[in-house]
């Protein structure tokens, strides 16, 4: 039976990522011991189930519109990323979550209802800890917006009356001269507000009634601008990744045409087509995520319209995958180096079990270091993050398959950054240290749509990571980065699962944290068990 080669270098090096990850952990924890967390629920993480939140949404539409039946609905997870973002710049968010997340939380369910009798569509917003109603809105139709410009009723005092019957005082909250786009009344305490922050009420009316009432602490105009800015830079660099990006892919292809003499083309089939799976299905899962995309309502027609778009991209992408493996193998192969033994290959199974060895290690090292790049962001650049409901296992159909997204990040970024890229930017500029960090540059880049604040601090700490990858391609080959990339995101996403403390959960983060070594095994044994014999004289058994 094959066994794995163990390597004594990377041994210590995973020791040192162990090390990293457990210490900063460690340090993190005692810095925050002193704070009184008994009996307080786990900011970002719900308390009540998605059903729950359901229930509490319906009972409280048919008891404040007197809808009777059963609705339609639809729950998705969702965040006020702006104030969330504001709270963490100036060291506010403790205070907050101790003070006001009850009633007024950042983190909640929205419950999409729909009445079955008129058509009617609303939002509800319920506080995922306790189950209070936080905001709700009802989708008005063109012949109620045209109601709120021609109707002569006083809108102002309907509001009023609403806040009354929420036991907010009218006499701490002033009118705002200007109203909502949408028409809305905006209120404004002056008395309840963290930092520069005040608490406002946006109350629309239409009809003589009110349709839409949201209480929200508002960051001020400065940081919402700066954040834009921040989200516009991150926007442009994502441009820029995809740009470069389109330019290897091009590169690749037309590699591909001069050296199809040489090349076997089946040998990317494989890979090509779990990474095409993988995010095909992972697209499918985040249908409620599409629902919800760029902070708006889209109904599930604009959503499945958006799924096929995202699908359609995915195979642009794997097209782009394909004859990234097939030419970045062919172009090391030229510099006299197998970087990816071909299947038909003696020493493939071996080189599987080994690369599977390697790359573990070598993720341990990698999660130390990232760790550490996150502890010094934070302490020392004040680095923050928010909640980020397009990626989050809420927004899932099936949480438990996330993980497998770690294969299909693997499989393209190592094939397109590591074993092409290299090879490309090596030919192109003729220095071994260029050709490591420009694509792991581009690489970066292509991170910073992350809600990570500052925005350059992910293209940094990406770039730091990519160099590591680069030279253990370099040293190694691209089997074990494939390995270690994907070791490295199944145990994050795999973390990701286990929060709630589930033992399902918990199990299925632990299975994916394995998948890896189990699917070396895997292919270990079917390489040294198939029937049909290897060639004699394989190119890659010189």
């Amino acid at each position: 039976m094959a066994k794995i080669s163990w390597n004594r270098k990377l041994l210590w090096l995973a020791l040192i990522g162990i090390i990293l990850y457990t210490g900063v952990i460690a340090i993190s924890n005692g810095s925050s011991s002193g704070n009184d967390a008994e009996n307080q629920p786990v900011p970002g993480i719900p308390s009540i189930t998605k059903q729950e939140a359901e229930s509490a949404a319906v009972t409280f539409l048919q008891q404040e519109y007197g809808i009777d039946g059963p609705m339609r609905t639809f729950v998705t997870y969702q965040t006020h990323k702006t104030i969330s973002g504001y709270l963490q710049k100036e060291k506010l968010a403790e205070l907050y979550d101790k003070q006001f997340s009850r009633l007024y939380p950042l983190d909640y369910f929205e419950v999409e209802a729909v009445d079955p009798d008129d058509g009617a569509i609303y939002y509800t917003d319920v506080n995922f800890n306790n189950s209070q109603i936080v905001a709700w809105s009802k989708q008005q139709s063109t012949a109620l917006r045209k109601t709120i410009e021609t109707s002569g009723q006083d809108r102002k005092k309907i509001a009023e009356q609403a806040l009354v019957k929420r036991n907010l005082g009218l006499a701490d909250f002033q009118l705002l001269k200007q109203s909502g786009a949408d028409g809305a009344l905006i209120f404004e305490s002056q008395s309840q507000r963290i930092g520069d922050a005040p608490l406002r009420i946006r109350i629309n009316v239409a009809g003589g009634a009110v349709t839409g009432f949201q209480p929200l602490y508002e960051a001020p105009s400065s940081y919402s601008a700066w954040q834009e800015d921040q989200d516009d830079s991150a926007s442009w660099m994502t441009r820029i990744s995809l740009l470069f990006t389109l330019f290897m892919a091009l590169a690749a292809a037309v590699e591909v045409v001069k050296q199809r003499r040489f090349i076997t083309f089946r040998h990317g089939v494989v890979l090509t087509v779990i990474f095409c799976a993988v995010y095909v299905a992972n697209n499918i899962n985040m249908y409620p995520s599409y629902k919800t995309i760029s902070g708006t309502h889209l109904s599930g027609w604009e959503a499945i319209s958006s799924l096929f778009v995202m699908n359609f991209v995915v195979f642009l992408m794997a097209a782009s995958i394909y004859v990234s493996l097939l030419a970045g193998r062919e172009m090391w192969l030229g510099h006299g180096w197998n970087a990816w033994p071909h299947r038909d290959s003696r020493m493939f199974g071996q080189e599987v079990l080994n690369g599977m060895g390697r790359g573990y290690l070598l993720c341990l090292f990698v999660l130390g270091v990232q760790q550490l790049l996150f502890f010094i962001a934070e302490k020392q650049f004040h680095v923050w993050a928010v909640n980020d409901p397009s990626d989050s296992v809420y927004n899932m159909l099936a949480p438990g398959l996330f993980p497998l997204m770690a294969w299909a990040a693997a499989i393209s970024e190592e094939a397109v950054y590591r074993l092409f890229g290299i090879a490309l930017f090596q030919r192109i500029v003729r220095n071994r240290f260029a050709a490591v960090l420009l694509p792991s540059m581009i690489w970066a880049l292509s991170h910073t749509q992350y809600p990570i604040y500052p925005v350059y601090t992910r293209f940094i700490e990406v770039t730091i990571i990519g160099l590591i990858f680069g030279y253990a391609f370099l040293r190694y080959g691209f089997i074990t980065v494939v390995f270690a990339h994907a070791s490295m995101d199944s145990i994050l996403m795999g973390l990701s699962l286990i929060d709630d403390g589930s033992a399902g959960d918990i199990a299925t983060a632990l299975f994916y944290m394995l998948l890896p070594g189990i699917v070396a095994l895997v292919i270990a044994h079917f390489h040294r068990k198939r029937k049909s014999p290897f060639p004699r004289r394989h190119p890659d058994d010189r």
